[in-house]
């Protein structure tokens, strides 16, 4: 992509947005059913989709924003990460490669899984692997309630990968609906997905499973994935309990990278060393989860978990290197529990603490020439590890109506385990984990009304990130090393000059020291860095039938004192974040039965070393579309995905400077077609 197609594509949003000022402040003055009522006036979420379907805000002010159930319906996505592409300031690295598909990133952290820096939980349980990876490939669309993505430090109920915040997905649990849906498109995808949700009374019983099959736009990118999801609730006078049980699994083969003459001529073509790349991963997951409240004051939420990860990948980097197993087990179990107690009409004072307890298996090993065939002889990396963490926050807040709010908290982690690496003969060596002592994490969250229209918010906070794998382990000096911090705040304004239109602006830093990257399993210092930018989002209900959504960030990440002593680094950009994001939608309701989206998501290019030589990569702008019809109980939709199969790539250097960039090129324009029959 030129960087005119990026100047045009920003123009254009905020060329919008006095058009949609004048638009929706012209509309006739009842509210749509998904603008934000009064009583949402002092909260600084942005929601694409229906905002009743929201669920609380926990307290934080700054960049909150969500997907609903309304948007989330019309997706067909092979990687569940997918989803995530509305949301301001979030990017996507999509590897391609098979069961390492794609990454999420926000707040200039580079989404190649090297600094992983942001905590996903599904149904509010911890489902990051050890190495930080996001593992929500488990899910389909049907079965997400919404989705919501908090960029920041100041949240003080996570701590393990809250670097720069979170991602949560809720999943669905409503009674009385019944769902198939059936969908084809191109590269030979077929899809079903299906939802149930019975009981009236106490009981209630909520399922939902998916399978999809595509060959890929690449040659050699077969991928099959299959999930299914029951949920079983009973609620009674004052309280509820339900359990959760998942299973998946995803097959996909890996094309390989490509290099930058390759990608440019062949794009859909696979590397030839690659013909054995590929692998599985499977996912079982069970929760049990209780909310219980004692009179009107006082709210207790707890949730207890069990859940396994487990991944086999063929891979060979290069027609040089040699084919390897890679085997990952990770069994994980967890508590937490919050309470909540309204101290006072104005005050609340709410508490947590949680556990979370990881057995890791993590092998390589050759094989037998270049076939998918282990050799027990040929032992590259065999270790047995367990990792625990036990976090505890206290927050205390007060909100005096639609004028002004605040809260301030303290949270508290410590980290313990232990190690083991087996050698080909069985050879046993052990570690012991570094004493990272206990790590104090300070938050603050602020909002003030300013009259019907105005708000403004700020926050403030401290999070940390730690060593992962061997690295976490030492046999030497327990003392000798020390978990990074991240010292980050926002400012910004949220406008609503009518019922039917909002914005809201931010400027937000965030600032590292003794900061490393993890590459292949080894760390390495980058230094101290800063990372800072603005964020803009914009709702507008423009009539009954139209609605337009917008975003727009722009980030710096920089170097500030490389570890190294590199000084011709020093100011240099961080590598893999992209200097901009946006994202413009357009909803119409042609009739009560006809409805069309358009989506225009926006990348900027990018560094591919902290040299910064050989030039950027990464810039995109696509365009999606859908278009729905309702026929009686069923909806028949078409979904075009890179209309105008624009060229675009993520792309990694394996040098410092630029020499060793590989390639995977993305997707080239693909349709599809879905009936969905609700009963």
């Amino acid at each position: 992509m030129t960087p005119s197609v990026s100047l045009r594509s920003l123009s254009a949003c905020l060329a919008l947005l006095p058009v949609a000022a004048m638009a929706a402040s012209a509309a006739a003055p009842a509210q749509d059913a998904t603008a934000p009522s009064e009583a949402d006036r002092l909260d600084t979420v942005v929601v694409i989709g229906d905002r009743r379907a929201l669920a609380s805000t926990q307290g934080l002010s700054g960049s909150l924003d969500a997907i609903t159930r309304s948007e989330l319906v019309n997706e067909h996505v092979d990687d569940t990460s997918e989803l995530f592409n509305k949301i301001p300031g979030l990017y996507v690295s999509r590897f391609n490669q098979g069961v390492i598909n794609s990454e999420l990133a926000i707040r200039g952290f580079a989404g190649d899984g090297e600094t992983p820096h942001a905590a996903l939980l599904i149904d509010g349980i911890p489902s990051n692997l050890h190495n930080g990876f996001g593992e929500m490939d488990g899910l389909f669309p049907i079965g997400i309630e919404s989705i919501r993505v908090f960029k920041g430090t100041s949240d003080p109920t996570v701590g393990l990968f809250n670097i720069a915040g979170n991602y949560r997905i809720d999943t669905r649990a409503e009674t009385g609906v019944r769902e198939l849906e059936l969908s084809i498109g191109s590269f030979d995808t077929r899809e079903l997905q299906g939802y149930v949700g019975i009981g009236e009374g106490a009981f209630t019983q909520a399922y939902s499973l998916g399978y999809r099959e595509s060959g890929g736009y690449r040659d050699h990118t077969d991928l099959r994935k299959r999930a299914v999801t029951g949920r079983w609730a009973y609620a009674y006078d004052g309280g509820s309990v339900a359990l959760v049980a998942r299973a998946s699994d995803y097959a996909g083969d890996a094309p390989g990278y490509l290099t930058r003459d390759e990608a440019r001529r062949t794009p859909r073509s696979s590397a030839a060393y690659a013909n054995q790349d590929g692998g599985e991963k499977t996912t079982r997951h069970l929760s049990l989860h209780v909310d219980q409240r004692f009179g009107a004051a006082v709210s207790l939420s707890a949730k207890a978990w069990w859940q396994d990860f487990e991944r086999e990948r063929w891979v060979r980097f290069s027609q040089a290197s040699a084919l390897q197993n890679r085997y990952d087990d990770q069994r994980q179990r967890g508590a937490m529990a919050s309470l909540a107690w309204d101290i006072a009409p104005r005050w609340r004072l709410d508490a947590g603490v949680d556990a979370l307890f990881q057995d890791v298996v993590e092998q390589r090993f050759g094989t037998f020439g270049q076939v998918r065939r282990r050799d027990p002889a040929a032992v590259l990396r065999d270790r047995a590890y367990r990792f625990d963490t036990v976090g505890a926050y206290a927050r205390i807040g007060m909100r005096d109506g639609e004028r002004f709010g605040w809260n301030l908290a303290l949270r508290a982690d410590r980290i313990g385990g232990d190690y083991a690496q087996f050698s080909a003969s069985g050879v046993r060596s052990n570690r012991d984990i570094y004493r990272f002592g206990t790590i104090l994490q300070p938050k603050l969250n602020a909002f003030v009304g300013l009259g019907e229209q105005w708000q403004l918010f700020a926050n403030a906070g401290r999070t940390f990130q730690h060593p992962f794998g061997a690295e976490a382990y030492t046999s030497g000096d327990r003392d000798a090393r020390e978990v990074s911090i991240n010292d980050g705040w926002e400012l910004g304004a949220r406008w609503r000059p009518s019922d039917r239109l909002e914005f809201r602006l931010s400027y937000w830093e965030q600032r590292a020291k003794d900061e490393f990257v993890v590459v292949d399993g080894t760390a390495r210092n980058v230094g101290r860095t800063s990372r800072e930018g603005v964020d803009l989002a914009f709702n507008a209900w423009l009539s009954e039938r139209w609605s337009l959504w917008g975003n727009y960030t722009t980030v710096d990440a920089r170097l500030v004192r490389p570890a190294d002593n590199r000084l011709a680094y020093v100011g240099n950009r961080l590598r893999s974040v992209p200097r901009s994001t946006g994202s413009l939608g357009l909803r119409v309701d042609a009739t009560d039965a006809i409805s069309a989206r358009v989506h225009l998501d926006h990348q900027g290019d990018y560094p591919v070393n902290e040299a910064n030589l050989g030039g950027r990569y990464g810039g995109f702008t696509l365009v999606h579309a859908n278009l729905d019809w309702r026929v009686g109980p069923v909806t028949l939709g078409l979904q075009a995905t890179n209309l105008f199969d624009r060229r675009y790539e993520y792309v990694f250097d394996q040098s410092e400077n630029g020499s060793g960039t590989i390639h995977s090129p993305g997707d080239g324009r693909a349709f599809g077609v879905s009936a969905r029959y609700a009963w």
